[in-house]
């Protein structure tokens, strides 16, 4: 079939104007993706300086420790917290596949039944990741080979940061429903596993414990050592995620830009500069014709 020529005009003056209709929704649609990162980075930016006011606010105690709240929404995150009460072994929790200045390793996190509750939360309980510890790397990864998990008896005053849950990683499936003796080994935990595991729900949040128990304030332990209960507790410091979506903001930008200068040189400075040519080969042509004899007579 042959287009006739209106036609065929027709569509090539079609042709820019959708090529520069594509372009623009592109680059639009890429550039707004990068403000709505860097929107993010901000609201990230403010998360950071809550928390860090947080972190010099005094300590929370079991006294501050709100007990009709159902979700962490409004809990202050990263704040300090010094607790009292004593460790419920017998629910100790062993999280699997967490790994401390690049070794393998398994994350304690034990119940403390808290001690000066508020009236109406008496034996409840507060989840608190105490520390790692190292494991064989040539032992059974089961529950009948996990390394030996300190048990402190009577009180004990805990140190740490308020936290919202203690630390997850990435699984595939469904764990079975807890059963057997502590330490229970699980890869993550949940609400529904505490509550069939301690018969009750914990209250909600968690403490991040950053020192051994009754131990000095200003006690530090050393990168290389662990505390005196023997657990790690080289935690990792809290990100807030700006450096992440300044990144991907970068990328959106950096692809609207690529696609604007596409279209600058394809559509506009490769046409202007082929019909520039065009226009100068009849003369240049001309010029080659010409006798090198021949001059304009006086």
């Amino acid at each position: 079939m042959t287009l006739t020529p209106s036609v065929s005009g027709a569509r090539s003056r079609r042709r820019p104007l959708l090529v520069a209709l594509a372009a623009v929704l592109a680059a639009g649609t890429t550039a707004a993706l990068g403000f709505w990162q860097l929107s993010r980075a901000h609201t990230k930016a403010e998360r950071a300086q809550q928390v860090a006011l947080q972190a010099a606010l005094p300590p929370w105690t079991a006294t501050d420790w709100p007990c009709g709240v159902t979700t962490d929404r409004d809990l202050p995150l990263q704040r300090p917290v010094r607790l009292r009460g004593q460790w419920w072994h017998e629910r100790t929790v062993l999280l699997d596949n967490r790994s401390m200045d690049g070794r393998s390793g398994l994350i304690v996190v034990t119940p403390l039944r808290v001690s000066g509750l508020p009236r109406g939360c008496q034996g409840s309980v507060v989840l608190v990741q105490r520390g790692w510890i190292p494991r064989d790397p040539g032992a059974p990864r089961d529950q009948a080979h996990l390394p030996w998990v300190p048990r402190p008896a009577g009180e004990v005053e805990v140190r740490g940061r308020l936290i919202a849950e203690p630390a997850r990683v990435y699984a595939i499936g469904q764990e079975a429903p807890p059963q057997g003796n502590a330490p229970l080994l699980r890869q993550n935990v949940d609400g529904a596993f505490w509550q069939q595991w301690l018969g009750q729900s914990p209250l909600v949040g968690a403490v991040l414990q950053l020192q051994a128990e009754d131990t000095p304030a200003s006690d530090v332990t050393a990168p290389d050592a662990p505390a005196a209960d023997g657990l790690w507790r080289q935690w990792p410091q809290a990100d807030d995620g700006r450096g992440k979506h300044l990144g991907y903001a970068a990328q959106w930008f950096a692809m609207a830009a690529l696609i604007v200068g596409l279209y600058v040189w394809h559509q506009l400075i490769r046409p202007r500069r082929a019909a520039a040519r065009h226009v100068d080969e009849p003369v240049s042509r001309a010029r080659c014709h010409e006798s090198p004899h021949e001059h304009p007579r006086a």
